[in-house]
């Protein structure tokens, strides 16, 4: 049917995919063409939606799997696979939407026009469905007033929240192929929202889950070592937008968030390769040895008191 609002549920585990689907089911609007990505899943996600016939009618599994090398490339696939639709809803197999998030969306874009994407506030939620935190944002927000929330730490984002128009993800290329999707989405946000204001929807929430099924929580030599690659390509980006950077604060927030992922991630990269990490950035970021020295120093002293006193 002609609906305006394609949204792209990509699925590959079987655990939350009932939930996620039974959330999109149950929204008060139906104005929206609902599509379900397999991407080669082991498991046999077609029995798990056995009893939800709208969910059979949309599902789609794919013959080679994309997201094990690239999950933007799986999400791009998806889009590839939508009809015209001029909005776009990237949902995830684990996730869950408030039943009033569709039509909290159209009311919202009703009521504020022409902006080039609509967000929702969050909720981050465990295994078990405990919300652990919530996100909220502004009522709308350009790149720096995105950025200045997302790399202070101050609020999380994630791809589920957003609903962008298909004009903004040509426009700006598209979500980037950042290694382990690592700030992809994060870009991706502030690219859009360099276009345009970014209008958050009230109203509705949505669940983001966090669990050890989550590629972002997964933990590796290899992993932490693209991670810091999606990184650098992110600050980089930043740095390249003046008119962006010169309004963050601090003005080297960007340096910042990157000693801090470095500190994240740092059980799983030798000082070597922490150095090396750094070099590359010094030169568009002139205090972030500073910062990095310090973060050394810091947990020198930690590792100091600790063998001291315990």
């Amino acid at each position: 049917m002609n609906h305006p609002l394609a949204i792209v549920l990509a699925a590959f585990k079987p655990t939350y995919l009932r939930q996620a689907v039974e959330s999109v089911l149950s929204q008060t609007n139906r104005d929206f063409n609902l599509y379900i990505f397999d991407d080669a899943s082991p498991h046999n996600l077609r029995k798990e939606l056995q009893g939800y016939p709208a969910a059979l009618e949309c599902y789609h599994r794919f013959d080679e799997n994309a997201g094990a090398a690239s999950i933007v490339q799986q999400w791009r696939r998806c889009i590839d696979h939508t009809q015209e639709e001029p909005w776009i809803w990237i949902f995830s197999d684990d996730d869950l939407m408030d039943k009033n998030c569709v039509a909290a969306f159209y009311k919202a874009m009703e009521a504020c026009p022409n902006h080039p994407a609509y967000r929702f506030n969050t909720k981050k939620i465990d295994s078990e469905g405990k919300t652990i935190r919530e996100n909220r944002f502004p009522e709308q927000f350009d790149a720096a007033d995105f950025l200045n929330l997302k790399l202070s730490y101050d609020q999380e984002s994630y791809i589920v929240e957003t609903i962008f128009s298909r004009r903004a993800y040509r426009e700006t290329g598209g979500i980037p192929d950042l290694p382990f999707a690592w700030a992809a989405d994060d870009l991706f946000n502030a690219k859009i929202a360099d276009m345009g204001k970014i209008r958050t929807i009230p109203g509705a929430m949505v669940s983001w889950r966090y669990s050890d099924e989550n590629i972002s929580g997964k933990n590796s030599a290899y992993g932490a070592a693209e991670k810091i690659k999606a990184s650098q390509k992110f600050v980089h980006w930043i740095n390249s937008h003046n008119h962006i950077e010169q309004n963050l604060k601090p003005a080297d927030l960007p340096a910042l968030w990157y000693v801090r992922q470095l500190k994240k991630l740092g059980k799983n990269v030798s000082l070597f390769d922490e150095v090396k990490a750094v070099i590359p950035l010094l030169g568009s970021n002139p205090t972030l040895l500073k910062h990095y020295l310090n973060m050394k120093v810091n947990e020198s002293r930690a590792a100091g008191w600790l063998k001291r006193y315990l």
